[in-house]
């Protein structure tokens, strides 16, 4: 009862209360004073004066003791408004408040301390050569040094041993803490608050306790009373863990630091209360938790009023929050509630995943299609896109890296030049793209990269061809023509094989750049869209430095971009228009424009059978392509008006070296033998073991051998009485390795550069090139000391000066 009554009156100015064993005392007590406060008693008689004394001690006595245990304060004023059966609020008795925590003590608290084990790391290297040292020094002092060491070693596992068993005494100890705890706070701070309980609550803790003193006081009743104190407390144990009290709300932490200032901000008196003003949510926290503000008459709420105090709301309250102002009715509000999230961005619509060129609807939009117009593909809408191949876009440009679908783009683009009734000529160095597209009629093909002069030539055709519709539409002879669609497939490739051409061929005063691309493409990219002649390039990198100087980039104001990279974007489209994002798959493309705009697209192509592997699939695709482009070609028709002439033929193509070097008594792939024609181990009799005196018949060959295309004399050569044929080097370099001569065209230049030492012999210009005839050059190189291959031996070359 003492340490109860202490608690109770802790950090209070009345005296302590009475306690149970303080009742003798209070009856003495109460004697004393109505003793000293009764002047009548005095004079009464005296058995009369100690009866009163008696009766008024008696009644003191019993007064005391319905006090004690009636649950009152036995001395000093109530601290509380609690009643008989209803527990109060504490009084605010008048003295000093206590100081609030300074910051600075704060900040001097000793940081808190991690017990986390560190991840251990590598020893150092100089830890390293340290140990090895140890272990391998052998000098003098070696067993005391090692006797050392495992004195150090066995100290340091001792330690850690230590330490493993403090931390887990201690990681016990913070468990039993975790749960101790809140159970001492919650008993503590009730007990704390006893002034604040119900009479009937304190007068039975009171009558408990008096009881509890009877039975540890009588050795009768001492055993159980144990039992049930122990009980008791396990119980009160028990109801402290179930009835912890909550943690304060958030409108109990942050509402009244918030409302002093508020208060100062809406110009509030300091006596007016803060229920009637701002009421904060428990957790602000909740999804549907709101901040009520009532505004004062002077609250004009304009846009600084209102900034004031959502800033001081944002930042004083955990969250974003916004305001909802209300300036209607008796009172003015402002209710503040989270900031909603921002909205998902919509996803971005793709185009479908695949278009099939068979489709009955792709059919019918090529069907519907005019003269100028391309079906490029599906948008992101699933919208076909119809991109027109004149005026301003009338040359494209593309850049599709590995794997993004090209050869599918333009072998698309190629079945609506065939329905426009259109020339193709494709051009590429690498024979991959437009392999489909090989002898349909009205397609030139020039994809042999050993001929580069072909595609130099046809270059030049398709200029001159611009030239003459151009004079035409001048003079108003014609102005319609039919398309010529000339595909340049991998210009930085292309522009390197007519590089290596043109600086083998070079004469004195020629321009250093290769003239081909200002003289032919760039005219034809100026001056052929107003006369129907269209380039579609392909490449990987617009470098003005490698077309000879000429700058082809505006000349190109419609691109086409596939399974492109960042760089890529940046150096061909530059960085004023955004690049949309990369998607490495086959048909994918963007289309852009100089004006910024962009569209994603799906390049329609034949779809492959998953059983099959991708050369089955794609031998199937080319087949049913080149059948598709003979059909178109029979139901659109043809027509080599406006062309003026045939293009170029192109140059025979000769087996390379290696082939024409292969045995063919053995196999096409045979050991290096004898040529065609000689006899074969079998027919010259070798490894034939006959009797003495018995020579073996030569027999014919074995097999008759098969010729390489080009390796026998070619078709149509000249007969005695026809005039003899003016040829270009490279013809007759061929002509000559067909005939057996072992000589390259770029040997044949070098003698021509050199004709003043060597005495080449003239020929015949035409059309600003030199020609020569076949006889005259093989006569030239038979002199020399070259001579055909005979009978399996090789060449002699005997010409030290060349």
């Amino acid at each position: 009862m003492h340490s109860m009554t202490a608690v109770a009156t802790a950090h209070t100015t009345s005296p302590p209360a009475i306690g149970g064993w303080g009742i003798l005392a209070v009856i003495a007590l109460i004697a004393v004073m109505s003793r000293k406060n009764n002047p009548q008693a005095e004079r009464r008689p005296g058995k009369l004066r100690a009866l009163w004394r008696a009766v008024v001690g008696l009644v003191g006595v019993v007064w005391s003791v319905v006090r004690f245990y009636g649950g009152r304060e036995l001395r000093g004023e109530p601290r509380s408004d609690a009643t008989f059966l209803r527990p109060g609020r504490p009084v605010q008795a008048p003295g000093p408040v206590a100081p609030a925590v300074s910051l600075e003590s704060i900040a001097a608290a000793p940081p808190k301390v991690s017990l986390v084990k560190p991840r251990r790391r590598a020893p150092r290297p100089w830890a390293r050569s340290t140990a090895a040292w140890i272990e391998t020094y052998s000098g003098r002092g070696a067993q005391a040094l090692d006797w050392a060491v495992r004195a150090v070693l066995w100290c340091v596992r001792a330690a850690g041993r230590v330490w493993r068993v403090l931390r887990a005494v201690w990681r016990v100890l913070r468990a039993i803490y975790g749960f101790l705890a809140p159970i001492v706070a919650t008993i503590a701070r009730v007990t704390r608050l006893w002034h604040c309980w119900p009479y009937a609550a304190r007068g039975l803790a009171r009558l408990a306790m008096t009881a509890a003193l009877l039975g540890l006081l009588v050795p009768a009743w001492r055993t159980w009373t144990i039992v049930l104190l122990v009980l008791a407390l396990g119980a009160v144990v028990a109801a402290a863990h179930r009835f912890q009290p909550k943690p304060p709300g958030d409108d109990a932490v942050y509402g009244p630091r918030l409302w002093a200032i508020l208060r100062d901000d809406l110009g509030l008196p300091e006596d007016e209360q803060r229920e009637n003003w701002l009421r904060l949510p428990e957790r602000l926290a909740a999804p549907d938790a709101r901040i009520l503000l009532r505004l004062p008459w002077t609250f004009r709420g304009s846009e600084i009023e209102r900034g004031q105090v959502g800033d001081l709301i944002n930042s004083r309250l955990p969250g974003e929050w916004v305001g909802r102002y209300s300036f209607t009715g008796e009172h003015f509000t402002a209710v503040y509630t989270h900031k909603p999230p921002p909205k998902p961005p919509a996803p971005t619509p793709e185009p479908p995943a695949a278009v099939d060129i068979w489709d009955p609807k792709v059919q019918e939009i090529l069907a519907a299609l005019g003269p100028d117009e391309f079906y490029l593909g599906q948008d992101e809408n699933d919208q076909p896109v119809i991109q027109k191949m004149a005026d301003e876009q009338a040359h494209w440009a593309l850049s599709v890296g590995s794997g993004g679908g090209k050869s599918a783009t333009l072998q698309w683009l190629a079945i609506q030049m065939l329905m426009k009734r259109g020339t193709v000529v494709p051009i590429d160095p690498k024979m991959v793209s437009l392999t489909p597209l090989i002898g349909i009629q009205g397609v030139h093909s020039y994809i042999n990269p050993e001929a580069p002069q072909d595609m130099r030539r046809v270059i030049l055709w398709v200029a001159e061809v611009v030239k003459a519709r151009n004079y035409e539409k001048k003079k108003k002879i014609r102005t319609a023509f039919e398309p010529v669609y000339v595909f340049l497939e991998e210009c930085n490739e292309l522009a390197d094989l007519l590089k290596e051409e043109y600086t083998a061929s070079k004469q004195s005063g020629d321009p250093a750049g290769d003239p081909i691309w200002r003289d032919g493409v760039a005219k034809v990219l100026r001056l052929g869209r107003e006369v129907n002649v269209h380039i579609i390039a392909v490449f990987q990198d617009f470098k003005d430095t490698q077309f000879g100087g000429v700058s082809l980039v505006p000349l190109f104001p419609f691109k086409i971009l596939g399974s492109y990279s960042e760089r890529q974007w940046k150096r061909i489209i530059g960085t004023n228009i955004p690049m949309p994002p990369v998607q490495k798959k086959a048909g994918r493309m963007v289309l852009v424009l100089d004006t910024g705009d962009v569209t994603r697209i799906q390049v329609p192509y034949a779809p492959w059978d998953p059983e099959k592997t991708k050369d089955e699939n794609q031998r199937a695709a080319y087949e049913r392509l080149t059948a598709y482009y003979k059909e178109l070609r029979a139901t659109h028709g043809y027509s080599t008006e406006g062309l003026y002439s045939a293009p170029p033929e192109p140059s025979p193509e000769v087996a390379p070296a290696l082939v024409r070097a292969l045995s063919r008594d053995t196999g096409a792939e045979g050991r290096i033998g004898g040529l065609e024609g000689g006899r074969s181990e079998e027919t010259a009799g070798h490894g034939v073991t006959l009797p003495e005196g018995v020579t073996g018949p030569v027999t014919a060959p074995r097999d008759r051998l098969r010729l390489i295309p080009g390796q026998a004399a070619p078709e149509g050569s000249e007969g005695p009485l026809e005039a003899p044929r003016l040829l270009s080097i490279a013809e007759i370099a061929r002509e000559m390795q067909a005939r057996g001569y072992d000589i390259e065209a770029g040997l044949i230049r070098q003698h021509k550069r050199r004709r003043e030492s060597t005495g080449f012999p003239a020929g015949i210009e035409i059309d600003g090139a030199e020609k020569f005839t076949l006889a005259q050059l093989i006569t030239f190189y038979e002199q020399r000391g070259i001579e055909k291959r005979e009978n399996g031996g090789e060449e002699t070359k005997q010409d030290d000066a060349v």
